[in-house]
């Protein structure tokens, strides 16, 4: 078996195997996992990276039928069960699951691709989170920057990525930097949250929508609901509503596509070419080849719906895809995948978040806060990285410092 992707996805599935007659090769182009929803926190300076990503060999010590290789995927044979690889020997497969992951959908914004900051990988948050200290430290040396908009941010999206960088980004201005840098005026950095839609957290019920945004405006981001973005440079944001923004950063939230490679398998593809996912997660026309994550187009068999490109889809959908190769191995008939939906939830800043329940009920501020916490923890990979995380998120809550606010560079003598 041939696991492509190191993500909750690809993961899920392997660990399945374990105690399965069958050889686990799992191949990734990173030699590390990303806890995707808490790369915000790397970008803020919340987290240091080493939380957020951990070393994927380490995942498989207990696992003695596994193997994991960093490699590339340059390209899958589906007739002749061959995946190739930019800087590896092929491996010819029995049972391939699909679990590539995502790529940033800036559909077709003017100079995004070059100017913006996606928040999807580790490299990702830590490229933002240079960025946004750099902008400070040359705004303290050079006051005029400020005023064209060196230290303004355009967050684009107003999902749950949008949402909790943004406050994450106010937070780290108004609790942080405020002290950092005594001589330069809070109000002259700007946070602003642009939405396409006529409203942010279009997921939730209205009244959490109303906390949300109250939550943002106390923390000093600007709304912009109805606002869609036409065009990126390095220090200015223009809307098609003719509104130019000077800001030298801009956070892109705003959508996800499957992996280019997708496009090249044959394969029955959906929006954003994600493949079309069976009712057991195989592919049509080829049962030994399972699609899961953000690359795959799920239907939940119980509500018919489409499901999100979350980490708790890429997880069970993993997972399940391991179980049906199980018991393929097993000469037993593979089972439909059923969505286990704990709900959707997001932080909006210290003390402040939102839970919506499958069946409606709502959850907000600190309660909800400390649900949050609890979930993201029992998600993270080893007890080592919430033991780290827990730290970390009780200093910042007694003392609002940040310790992780600091540049390293190799070039650095």
């Amino acid at each position: 078996m041939v696991v492509l992707g190191g993500g909750f996805a690809g993961i899920g599935a392997a660990r399945k195997l374990k105690d399965v007659d069958v050889d686990v090769v799992l191949v990734d182009k990173h030699d590390y996992h990303t806890f995707q929803p808490l790369l915000y926190q790397v970008a803020t300076d919340l987290l240091p990276p080493a939380t957020v990503g951990h070393a994927l060999r380490d995942l498989f010590h207990e696992q003695s039928n596994a193997r994991v290789h960093k490699a590339t995927t340059a390209g899958i044979d589906l007739e002749k069960s061959e995946v190739r690889f930019a800087d590896m020997e092929p491996l010819v497969y029995d049972y391939l699951v699909l679990g590539l992951g995502a790529e940033v959908n800036y559909f077709g914004v003017e100079g995004a691709a070059e100017h913006a900051f996606p928040l999807y990988t580790l490299p990702d948050a830590v490229r933002l989170k240079e960025h946004i200290l750099e902008r400070w430290e040359a705004a303290d040396k050079d006051p005029s920057l400020v005023d064209d908009g060196a230290l303004n941010v355009v967050v684009v999206g107003g999902g749950a990525t949008g949402i909790e960088s943004a406050g994450a980004i106010a937070e780290l201005y108004r609790a942080i930097f405020v002290d950092d840098y005594p001589d330069i005026p809070q109000e002259n950095a700007r946070i602003i949250l642009v939405e396409a839609g006529p409203e942010i957290f279009a997921m939730f019920k209205t009244s959490i929508r109303r906390y949300a945004e109250k939550a943002l405006e106390q923390r000093g981001v600007e709304v912009l609901v109805g606002e869609i973005v036409e065009s990126i440079t390095p220090t200015r944001v223009s809307l098609k509503s003719g509104t130019q923004i000077p800001a030298h950063t801009l956070v892109w939230g705003a959508g996800l596509q499957a992996n280019a490679l997708v496009l090249s398998l044959g394969l029955d593809l959906e929006k954003g070419n994600r493949v079309v996912a069976e009712p057991d997660l195989s592919v049509t026309g080829h049962p030994e080849v399972f699609a899961v994550g953000d690359i795959a187009w799920v239907t939940d068999t119980k509500t018919k719906k489409v499901l999100p490109q979350l980490g708790s889809t890429a997880l069970q959908s993993g997972e399940h895809a391991g179980e049906n190769i199980a018991r393929l191995v097993e000469g037993k008939k593979t089972e439909p995948f059923k969505y286990f939906d704990k709900g959707t939830m997001a932080t909006i800043g210290r003390g402040a978040a939102v839970i919506q329940m499958p069946r409606g009920r709502t959850m907000k501020g600190k309660a909800a806060a400390l649900a949050w916490g609890s979930v993201h923890l029992a998600l993270l990979s080893t007890g080592e990285d919430r033991a780290k995380a827990v730290i970390d998120w009780t200093w910042a809550g007694f003392t609002h410092e940040r310790p992780a606010r600091i540049t390293v560079r190799t070039d650095d003598t």
